[in-house]
């Protein structure tokens, strides 16, 4: 799920680049919101392309700011976590708790390179913002 935001002094450019813009291949919309009150929009989407990710970011990325966070139904994610625990042996939840056994050092992994992706785009979108300037 993506929180994307812009300055109100940017809402045309955001506007206008949204009009004509179609999402890439390999990122699924689920659905998006406009905050009616401000200037944010909300966005749910699958991927499992980071280049997809980055390709439909790259248009916004001046006016923007993006606040990703990695989101999953609960259902499903209470699935994978008694998958988990049968392939690892431990029981409920541990086996999806992080540095508890191969099943949380899996998860902790995944976790630490979506952190590692969302800092790259934070900071090209900052460097792209500084340059703007």
């Amino acid at each position: 799920m993506d929180i994307i935001t812009w300055e109100p002094k940017d809402s045309e450019k955001v506007k206008n680049c949204y009009m004509n813009y179609e999402y890439p291949k390999g990122l699924k919309i689920i659905d998006e919101w406009i905050d009616l009150a401000g200037y944010r929009m909300f966005l749910i989407y699958e991927t499992d392309d980071e280049k997809a990710y980055a390709a439909a970011n790259l248009p916004f990325i001046g006016p923007c700011r993006f606040e990703t966070f990695p989101v999953m139904k609960a259902e499903k994610y209470m699935q994978m976590v008694q998958e988990l625990a049968g392939k690892t042996g431990e029981k409920g939840v541990e086996a999806a708790v992080p540095g508890k056994g191969a099943a949380g050092e899996e998860i902790l992994t995944q976790i630490e390179n979506l952190e590692k992706r969302i800092y790259r785009l934070e900071h090209h979108s900052f460097i792209q913002q500084e340059d703007t300037t």
